[in-house]
This record gives C-alpha cells, sequence and structure tokens, in this order.
C-alpha cells in the first residue's frame, strides 16, 4: 500500500514538472556549468595503490599547496588563476620532481591544466556538484593509483578536511562571481532530522488523504 501511495505522489510531482517554466531558475546542469567557470581544482593522481606510493602522493601534494597557496589567494579571479598556474606549470613540474627524487623514487611527473570530471564534494560548508571542472592536473609515474583533489581557486584545499573551515575571503570569491542561486545551491543544508521527520509525516499524511478522497475503496 505505501508503494502505491508513493508511486502515486512520485506521478503528481512529475506532472507538477511539466508546469514549470524553465526561464524561472536555472538548471541543475546550468549551475554546474557556471560554477565550474568559477573555479579551479588541484588534481594529484599517484603511480600506484601501494602504501608508499599513496604517501609520496600526499607529499607532493603538500608541496604544491605549500608553493601555491599563498599565490592562489591574492589573485582575484579565476582567469588571474588560471593564468598564474600555466605561467608557473614548469616549476610546479620541478618542485614535483624534486620530492619524488627525495623521497628515493625516480618517477617521471607531469602538469597540465586540462578539464576532468569530478563526483560531488564537500569542503567545510560547501558542496559542489559533480560536473566538468578544469584543474590542475599532476601525474605521478604511471598515475594508476588513487588521487586527491581539493578546489585550489578560490582557496579551499584542506589537508584535513575534517576540521575544514572555508575562508570567508574564498566565498567573498565565490559570491562575486556567481548569481545568488548558484552560490546558495553551494551552502550545505543544516541537519535537523526532528524537523525532516515531522516534515516526512506529514507529506505522508497528506498524501493519504488525498488518495482516501479519490480512491475511497483504499481506505476502507
Amino acid at each position: 500500500f505505501l508503494i502505491f501511495i508513493y508511486a502515486i505522489s512520485f506521478s503528481m510531482l512529475l506532472t507538477g514538472v511539466k508546469f514549470f517554466h524553465p526561464s524561472e531558475a536555472e538548471t541543475p546542469s546550468k549551475i554546474q556549468e557556471n560554477i565550474a567557470d568559477n573555479i579551479i581544482r588541484l588534481h594529484v593522481i599517484a603511480n600506484s595503490d601501494t602504501e608508499t606510493d599513496q604517501l609520496l602522493k600526499l607529499k607532493v601534494r603538500d608541496g604544491i599547496i605549500g608553493q601555491l597557496q599563498e599565490s592562489i589567494a591574492n589573485t582575484e579571479a579565476v582567469s588571474d588563476a588560471e593564468r598564474l598556474l600555466a605561467s608557473q606549470e614548469n616549476t610546479i613540474k620541478k618542485s614535483a620532481l624534486d620530492i619524488v627524487a627525495d623521497n628515493g623514487f625516480n618517477y617521471p611527473v607531469s602538469v597540465s591544466l586540462e578539464k576532468k570530471y569530478f563526483p560531488v564534494k564537500s569542503y567545510g560548508d560547501l558542496v559542489f556538484p559533480a560536473g566538468n571542472y578544469k584543474a590542475l592536473c599532476v601525474k605521478i609515474g604511471n598515475a594508476k593509483g588513487r588521487n586527491w583533489w581539493c578546489v585550489l581557486f578560490p582557496s579551499l584545499c584542506f589537508v584535513d578536511e575534517t576540521y575544514a573551515v572555508v575562508p570567508e575571503n574564498s566565498k567573498e570569491k565565490l559570491k562575486a562571481a556567481l548569481s545568488d542561486e548558484e552560490y546558495k545551491s553551494l551552502i550545505k543544508p543544516p541537519m535537523d532530522t526532528e524537523n525532516s521527520q515531522d516534515s516526512h509525516i506529514s507529506i505522508d499524511s497528506a498524501i493519504y488523504g488525498w488518495l482516501c478522497g479519490k480512491y475511497k475503496s483504499i481506505c476502507s
């Protein structure tokens, strides 16, 4: 019976969607595209999944973040950040190679700015949707191991994301570049289990009442 109720309610939702005019709001895909146009990610890919290669990946990551964080933080627009990264590709590569060599490896390293797909990701109280984003890609050796990524511009790269707090300066840069709707779509809603359950019960009751009025036989 509950399955029947949810099937009817989903049908009602789809019917309502037909009457929504697409010009009233941006579509989720358009919002993602506009967000992606205004951020740059850092993507570091390990040689393999061995423990030593994964540790090396983290050391390369830390070195690159330390090298770029201050200069990236001083850029105001994504175009400025992109030019900065493009101009420093060789320097970044040399730093990564030095870290690899200092740890006893002779892996090659490649550094490039490219478009890549990323899954949904939380940074503090912001959630970035899945999609294609510009990224500074650092590939170590065969680049067959697990990878690590963050938002490099605006500065949202946290080594320990458990305690990550998004800097207000980074939020201001996002607000300046995005529409109100796009920025609000990034904000993680607060968890309120009690209200969520109450609302769920209220919706279920409303659907049940509507069904009983329309199909009296199922409630008798």
